[in-house]
Parts: structure tokens; sequence; C-alpha cells
């Protein structure tokens, strides 16, 4: 009976140990959750919370005046179109240092709405690290700070910039650059104390227990020259083709002044980020509007996709995505 009696504490005490650590486990970013799995990872543009520039009207005297700007939209309905959502991974913005302050509290409406890093990640650009370096990490800890799940990196030419991308993403007690201060706001959206977030807010898979992600995008020749270097970073999580970029970088004007595109050229880059990216088993990301665009890319091989425009044609673009990966 005392053996027993042993034995079934020792599975007991096992069987705690596995739970416990299957808890601490747990992905924060949903984002990494499906990179583990090897499955689609599907984003959407967020809800407007700025109105864009103001436009200019014709006066009665025939002089151009500035046309008044249209109210912001709430930032509390646009917290609860985005928490009404629930198919998408993550949501895509444009953040800049212009919609800061009302992108904070675009946040703190999240989080009165029950949004949160695990049901409502969100990833944005930051400025081009070899164009300036000092805005690009100083958005980098902006962006972290108000609770973003990683950073997108525009116009990524080598790999010494992504290496400068990381080390403004960890703390410093990790290597890096970050500051520990300021981290409230990406704490409580992530449900954590600001000791937790500390640990937790590290770059994967350079961390396997990190939760924060960090993509390259790659839209210019020394970029597709240098793909192989870049992806090749310990911490990158995915590499993406900047396809609009590119598809200027490969054109130019033809003899009636119209762009010609050099649709060989422009296939043949896409095709070495892809290659690149299956080599050093990187995840590679292809913009996508609508569900024929979704099923021709995962046939090639892409995993990561970003419905750039809030419409019906986005939405059924991830129903199909998610359809077509068994999701």
């Amino acid at each position: 009976m005392r053996f027993r009696y042993m034995a079934l504490v020792l599975g007991l005490s096992v069987l705690a140990a596995s739970a416990g650590q299957a808890q601490s486990m747990r992905r924060l970013n949903p984002m990494i959750a499906l990179h583990e799995k090897g499955l689609p990872v599907f984003g959407i543009t967020h809800p407007a919370i700025v109105v864009g520039g103001r436009g200019r009207a014709t006066a009665p005297d025939g002089n151009l005046t500035p046309a008044p700007a249209p109210p912001l939209p709430s930032l509390m309905d646009a917290a609860r179109e985005t928490v009404a959502y629930k198919f998408s991974d993550f949501a895509y913005d444009n953040y800049s240092s212009a919609n800061g302050e009302r992108f904070l509290g675009y946040m703190a409406a999240m989080l009165a709405a029950g949004g949160s890093m695990s049901s409502h990640a969100f990833i944005s650009k930051i400025p081009i690290v070899h164009t300036d370096p000092a805005a690009a990490t100083a958005r980098i800890v902006e962006q972290l700070n108000a609770g973003h799940a990683g950073i997108i990196m525009q116009e990524v030419e080598s790999a010494d910039e992504v290496r400068t991308a990381l080390a403004a993403m960890r703390f410093k007690s990790k290597g890096g650059t970050r500051h520990d201060e300021g981290v409230g706001l990406a704490a409580a959206y992530w449900g954590l104390s600001e000791t937790q977030y500390r640990k937790k807010a590290d770059p994967w898979p350079l961390n396997k227990n990190g939760e924060l992600v960090l993509w390259a995008i790659v839209e210019s020749q020394k970029g597709i020259a240098n793909v192989c270097e870049i992806a090749a970073v310990p911490g990158v999580t995915v590499v993406t083709v900047g396809a609009g970029t590119l598809g200027g970088v490969f054109s130019s004007a033809g003899a009636d002044g119209q762009r010609l595109r050099d649709h060989a050229g422009f296939d043949a880059g896409v095709a070495s980020i892809l290659s690149a990216c299956k080599e050093f088993k990187v995840a590679c990301s292809y913009p996508a509007n609508n569900a024929a665009e979704i099923e021709q890319l995962m046939a090639q091989g892409f995993s990561v996709f970003t419905m750039q425009a809030r419409n019906s044609a986005g939405f059924d673009a991830i129903a199909a995505g998610r359809r077509l990966s068994g999701r």
C-alpha cells in the first residue's frame, strides 16, 4: 500500500510538472504559436484611428482653400470593431510619430474593449534602418512600448541592419539597448506584470521562449543580392517580398513615357527571396488581397500574408486561407 501511495504521489508530481511546463510555454503571440506548428499566418489592416491630410476645395472666388478635415474616428468604435473580428492572427497598421499618441489611446481602448496580445496582436513598419538608424531604433522602442507583437523592417539590404533592429528590440539585460522603463501599457496589453513582460519580450526564434517577431521586407536589388545573409540572421522570423516597391524597381520608362515592367527580372527576384526563405527555414510573406491570390501564393510556398485592405475581399482571403490550410 505504501508503495502504491508513493507511486501515485510521484505520478501526480510528474503530471503537475508537465502541466506547469506546458503553462509556462503557452504562447502569448498567436503568430509564433502558428509558426511553431508550421501553419500559415494571416493578418489584416486595423480600423482607421486617424484621418488623412486635409483636402482642397475651390472657393467661389476661384481660389483653392483648405477643406475642413473630417472628424477623427472614435477610438472605442475602432477598438470594438477590432475585437469583434476574430479570424485574423494579427492586425497591421502604419504607426508613425505623427499619430503615435493617438495610437496609444487606441491601445488603451483595446484593453477596455477586451482585446489582448493573445487575441489581437499588432505589428507595424519602422523607418528604414540604413537611411536613419536613430529614427528606426527610436520607433522600435516606441512601438514595442505600445504593446506591439514585433516590428516590420522596410527595405532591408544587409544582415547588419537586422542586427541593429534586434539590439533595439532587446532589453539591456539580454544584451540589447532597450531600456526597462516605459513598458506599462505593453505589459497590461500582454496580460503580464512589467517584470514578466521584460522576461517575455524578446525576439523569437533567437530566444526560443521569446514572444516578439521581426519581419524583414526585401524590396531592392541590393536586398535581393543579400537575401541569403538576411534570412540567415538568428532572430529573423519572416522575410517579406516588398512586391509593390519591387514592381517599381523592375520597371523603366518606355519610348512613349509609359512604365514597362521587367516581368522576368521581377519574377526572378521573388524566386530568390522565396528560395532563401526555404533554405534557411524562415517563413516567407507576400501581400495578398483576395482569395485567388491566397490560393496561388500558398501553392508556391508562401505562408504569411497581409491583407492590405480592410474590406470584404480581404476578409474573404483570410477565410479562404484558413480553409485551404485546414485551420
